[in-house]
Parts: structure tokens; sequence; C-alpha cells
């Protein structure tokens, strides 16, 4: 029998690991990468991180992306290497073969307010495939899409063809399970608000790719 993600056991090993106690919502729209980048978000630019080059390539096993970083300088975020890496913007495209992008910024997303919602699920992330071995990538990162939305994404409202190809089949029916990403969105929603940005905790760092290519980030570990 196919597992639950929302189990009593899984519901509850997740609370002792990160605490949890009831939230009422998720994060709002936004309308453009500007407002998820913007002060009043406080994500914060990397020192040593103003200038880096960025090569993607797909994942499609544990990831949307791979996503390698080089002429990161010394800091205490992150630095040079090959990252599992998620993307923001659902409609916009960007090269992931091979493709490479010059002079970018990267902001770190930790301890800030409106990425909680996504770094926890980053936190979560393996539990919850633990428990549904069944769960691909393609159910995560429908998660992020729906948390960030930013564009606004709605997938009750978005019709399959909509979407990237890769969540799609050859013959145009959805490659992912609608009601395993409720019941991930409902996980999220219960825990995120106490999430707690400690030592070891993962989070995410955006590379601030030029305004016609999709928005990538990594998922980067807490020092």
């Amino acid at each position: 029998m196919e597992p639950k993600l929302s189990s009593v056991t899984l519901l509850f090993a997740i609370f002792m690991l990160f605490s949890i106690s009831c939230s009422n919502s998720l994060t709002g729209s936004e309308s453009d990468i500007i407002d998820s980048l913007a002060p009043v978000e406080d994500v914060h630019p990397i020192t040593g991180g103003e200038n880096v080059t960025i090569t993607v390539n797909r994942n499609h096993t544990v990831a949307y992306f791979n996503v390698g970083f080089s002429n990161v300088r010394t800091n205490n975020v992150i630095g040079n290497g090959t990252f599992e890496s998620w993307c923001i913007d659902w409609k916009k495209p960007i090269d992931s073969n091979n493709g490479t992008y010059n002079g970018i910024q990267l902001y770190s997303t930790d301890r800030v307010e409106k990425w909680k919602p996504v770094n926890y699920l980053l936190n979560i992330k393996n539990i919850l495939k633990e428990k549904d071995p069944e769960l691909s990538w393609r159910e995560f990162q429908i998660v992020v899409w729906t948390l960030r939305s930013n564009p606004e994404f709605n997938l009750n409202k978005i019709a399959v063809e909509e979407l990237p190809a890769s969540f799609r089949t050859t013959d145009g029916k959805a490659n992912f399970n609608y009601e395993k990403v409720e019941e991930i969105l409902s996980i999220v929603k219960i825990g995120y608000k106490d999430f707690d940005y400690s030592a070891g905790t993962k989070f995410a760092v955006i590379a601030e790719t030029p305004a016609d290519v999709q928005t990538v980030f990594v998922v980067a570990e807490k020092r």
C-alpha cells in the first residue's frame, strides 16, 4: 500500500525534528523577481558572490537542475561547486544543457521571513521522500512554484499544457501527482512558522539571472 504523506507517523516525525506549531497562512503572491529580491524581504547579497559564473544542467532525479558555481570568492555562506537547484519563475526559459551565465549576483535567504516556507521544505524534503519513495522531483518543484508564487502559480487554475514540457507526458497528460502536491503544501503550512535557522539547516541561495532567464536557487547548508 502506498504510504500517505499526511500519516500520523510522518507528521509526528516532522513535529519532533523542527518543534512545529500550527500556522495560518503561506506566503503571498509576488509579481516578479524584483519583488523576490526587494529590500523589504531582506534577502542578503553575498559578499564574494557578486561576479559568479553559473552552469546549469538538468538533474531530474532529486532536483530540477544541477547548478555549478565558479568564481565565488571566500565567504561564510557558500563556495564553488555543484549544487542541487530549483527554479522560481516557471514561465521563463533557461538553457539547462550546460548553459553558462556570467556576472551573476548571489543572495542568501538565511533568516529571511518570506523564504521560511521554501527553506522549511528543503529541510523536510528527504523525510517526505523516505516516507513516500514515489514522490518525484516534479512534486517538489511544483510546491516551490506554489509557495513563491513568482509569478503567480495556482495548480488548480493552470492547464497542463501551460506547464513546462518536463511536467507533461508525450500525450499531454500530467506526469506528477496532484494529491501529493497538496499534501506537501499542507505539511509545509502546518510546520514552517517555527522553523529554526540553526546550524546545519538548509536554505536557498538565489542566483540572480538576467531578466529574461528563469531565476534559480541552489540548496546551501548553514555553517
